[in-house]
């Protein structure tokens, strides 16, 4: 059976150490769940769609405006959606197709409960496309950040400032602390 976690112990370069060296560091890689794919597919085909319309059906001077900067932030979106984890005893590291987020000083990490994020609002993010990330309210959790791909293997990883993230994080590595 092939292992969901394709990279685990890994050599890498950490982003922050720079060219040479190399740490070992647990790495893990989640699938996207069908919703995430199919939102995905969805918007990338009306995108397109879209974008074809106006440029070679003769869309008007707004709507070829309008066009490319819904295009740009779904493209950020998109590179803004976690690839992979990184994660130490006192640090986790959300890497990104663009760009990383160090969450340091790690007090807590506890798997979300099923039906614990029913409820959730959205003040600012992405519910979907390629994955869920963005500024979260929940009555059970509070205010939150979240990056992940699935609703499976969710945790609360709480920093020593208070933060709240939710984040994939493999319940395997919850058992053994």
């Amino acid at each position: 059976m092939k292992s969901p976690y394709p990279f685990r112990d890994a050599r890498v370069t950490p982003p922050w150490e720079g060219k040479g060296g190399g740490l070992i560091i647990m790495i893990y890689k989640f699938r996207r769940d069908w919703q995430v794919i199919a939102m995905t597919v969805a918007v990338v085909l009306l995108t397109l769609y879209v974008l074809y319309d106006v440029y070679f059906q003769g869309g008007d001077m707004a709507d070829r405006i309008v066009a490319p900067i819904v295009f740009a932030v779904i493209f950020v979106f998109m590179l803004r959606t976690p690839r992979y984890f990184y994660i130490e005893k006192d640090f986790i590291i959300v890497q990104f197709f663009l760009g990383s987020k160090v969450l340091e000083g790690v007090s807590s990490v506890r798997p979300i409960l099923k039906g614990e994020l029913k409820g959730t609002g959205k003040s600012w993010g992405n519910g979907g496309l390629m994955g869920y990330t963005g500024h979260f309210e929940n009555i059970h959790i509070g205010k939150f950040q979240m990056y992940a791909v699935n609703k499976k293997e969710l945790a609360l990883v709480t920093l020593e400032n208070g933060k709240q993230y939710v984040i994939n994080y493999p319940h395997e590595l919850l058992k053994k602390e």
